[in-house]
């Protein structure tokens, strides 16, 4: 193991959240400015679009600021590797021209599955729960072919499940319909023992919100069950449904206590780095990366409360140079104090884009030359 997947290694074994903030950037950069000269001696072309930009070199950085950024879009236009021996994994996007593709080594993934495993047992618990996944079973075939993508996606989440259960299935006609033994065998389980829902934001919205005809409210589900929703957010923009009005249905609908929903937010270029909100919270950020905004015209780095692109620096890949990422995502960040165990962590939250001013993504605005 090189100094770089050690140093990697020990900033996995912090905490989550309360590693305090100072000792984090200074292992981060740490981390990053070894990820840049990695990525510089491994990937040609990365090494090309550092030195064609005039970026400083790696030693001077003191600051995240100073990490330089890939838009997300660069993700879609060529392929990034630094490690031979990588596994091929694309975004979900609904046509070729809208799918990131990035390489992943066994260094990754086991970096990746350790961020993510951390994060989730720090919301979960490490005890193992029945799941119940808003979705086909793998095995099932389906004209729906975001099915695999959506499979690939959810397969992190699914390591601490005690039993794995989905309720979903194909009708005579092969249109997907949730299944109502599935649902029955749910509420049976939730009487007595936290059990956990699981799925993509838009089915669980479309097939378990708007579909199912069973009525929650009479069913005292255990107090502790729990939902974790991710991705899919875009299929709903053309409904016009916010995260508050998801939220108050799935309570309203499921009975599920709102500070036990999680939304988490994540994408395919950083892969193990997600962002978890409970109920109407923010995005929290984890000891194992760190949020910038910057302005969307001038790239500055923007103060707490301003809107701006979000840039996200994740330690974990090795095997491409996505640790540092620009993506179109609009949002903010503030500065949260939790008084219960005495400590301040970052959020963020995304804002919805409300006209065409606002609608240019990072890459309408960079220069030409900036793109690998």
């Amino acid at each position: 193991m090189n100094k770089l997947q050690a140093d990697i290694k020990e900033l996995l074994e912090f905490d989550p959240y309360t590693i305090d903030s100072d000792l984090k950037k200074n292992k981060l950069i740490n981390i990053l400015k070894q990820q840049i000269i990695h990525h510089i001696k491994n990937c040609d072309k990365y090494k090309r679009w550092y030195k064609s930009n005039n970026f400083i070199s790696p030693h001077q950085i003191k600051d995240y600021e100073e990490i330089p950024f890939i838009p997300s879009g660069a993700f879609k236009l060529t392929n990034l590797i630094s490690a031979e021996n990588s596994k091929k994994i694309q975004s979900s996007g609904t046509t070729s021209n809208n799918k990131s593709t990035i390489f992943i080594d066994k260094a990754t993934s086991l970096n990746q599955t350790k961020s993510l495993s951390k994060i989730l047992s720090s919301i979960l618990g490490k005890k193992r729960m029945h799941y119940y996944i808003v979705d086909l079973e793998p095995q099932i075939k389906s004209r729906d072919n975001t099915m695999s993508a959506r499979q690939a996606g959810m397969a992190g989440y699914l390591m601490g499940a005690k039993t794995k259960t989905y309720l979903l299935k194909l009708d005579q006609n092969e249109n997907i319909v949730v299944d109502k033994d599935k649902i029955k065998k749910l509420i049976s389980n939730s009487l007595d023992h936290p059990i956990l829902i699981l799925g993509y934001t838009y089915m669980l919205y479309e097939y378990f919100l708007e579909n199912l005809s069973v009525d929650f409210k009479k069913i005292k589900m255990h107090k502790e069950t729990k939902l974790i929703h991710f991705g899919g957010w875009k299929k709903l923009k053309d409904r016009n449904i916010l995260k508050n009005h998801l939220i108050a249905k799935i309570n309203q609908k499921l009975n599920i206590q709102i500070n036990n929903i999680f939304d988490i937010y994540g994408f395919t270029e950083q892969l193990g780095t997600v962002y978890v909100s409970s109920g109407n919270s923010g995005c929290k950020i984890s000891s194992y990366s760190h949020v910038i905004v910057r302005d969307p015209k001038t790239f500055e780095v923007l103060e707490n409360g301003k809107v701006g692109f979000l840039q996200f620096l994740s330690p974990l890949p090795l095997s491409y140079p996505g640790f540092s990422i620009l993506n179109d995502d609009l949002g903010k960040i503030s500065l949260i104090s939790n008084k219960k165990y005495n400590y301040k962590f970052l959020e963020f939250e995304i804002n919805p884009r409300l006209d065409n001013a606002e609608n240019r993504g990072c890459g309408d605005t960079l220069p030409d030359n900036y793109y690998i």
